[in-house]
């Protein structure tokens, strides 16, 4: 007999940059605790452990899967203003399950510490481990996306997430046109100076990626009942 063995996770810890020196340092932790809130909420169903503060300035959570990974980069990107490290591992646990996820321990715990601990010394934005062959290649992709995101104006951010939102078609620059009042030409300039559609693309192949990965490798064969 063969099953399906869920011992395979995905750890989350983020760090926000520099924060010591905010003047506003107690605004931004708010900012933090509520798009925490929002993920927890938002995602519910695929997070065994809650994403919560730990060690000050610092966030971890666990997802069972990376299929919302980068839904969760956007709520963490919309609703905090001070820009922030992100470590990604995945790998096994070896403890029991807990909705705190600092009673958590194994190698998935690891890999995201290492690559947080890397996002800083090397002051890029997120750093993926998995003991895969494509961890660069994610990585180089993650950054790519974050760097366009966090190099946005304003006005491009509110714009580009909500064509996003709103399906990211021909029917959405329609509905932004409406929202913010100004002509779709306008929309699609918009989306043309901050690289929406190359970085559209890297975020269908980082979800590739992820994706055949992880499906390839989630089925792993236990041999029960001596193995009949």
């Amino acid at each position: 007999m063969i099953r399906t063995l869920q011992n395979r996770y995905v750890v989350v810890t983020g760090d926000l940059k520099s924060s010591r020196g905010l003047e506003d340092r107690a605004e931004v932790q708010e900012e933090l605790k509520n798009a925490l809130r929002m993920v927890n909420r938002r995602f519910e169903e695929e997070i065994p452990a809650k994403f919560m503060v730990v060690r000050g300035d610092s966030f971890q959570g666990m997802l069972s899967s990376p299929k919302y990974l980068f839904d969760m980069y956007h709520v963490f990107f919309e609703n905090i203003s001070h820009q922030f490290y992100l470590g990604i591992g995945v790998g096994d646990v070896s403890t029991s399950l807990s909705e705190n996820v600092g009673e958590i321990d194994g190698e998935a715990f690891h890999n995201a510490s290492d690559a947080l601990e890397r996002a800083k010394k090397e002051n890029i934005w997120i750093v993926f481990r998995s003991e895969w062959e494509i961890d660069e290649v994610v990585t180089c992709l993650l950054n790519f996306m974050a760097d366009v995101m966090w190099n946005w104006t304003k006005r491009q951010k509110e714009l580009i997430i909500y064509f996003r939102e709103h399906g990211g078609d021909r029917e959405a620059v329609r509905l932004a046109s409406k929202k913010f009042g100004v002509g779709e030409r306008s929309i699609y300039k918009t989306l043309r100076t901050g690289k929406y559609h190359l970085w559209r693309d890297a975020e269908k192949a980082v979800a590739d990626l992820l994706n055949r990965e992880w499906f390839e490798l989630g089925i792993e064969p236990e041999m029960v009942d001596g193995g009949r």
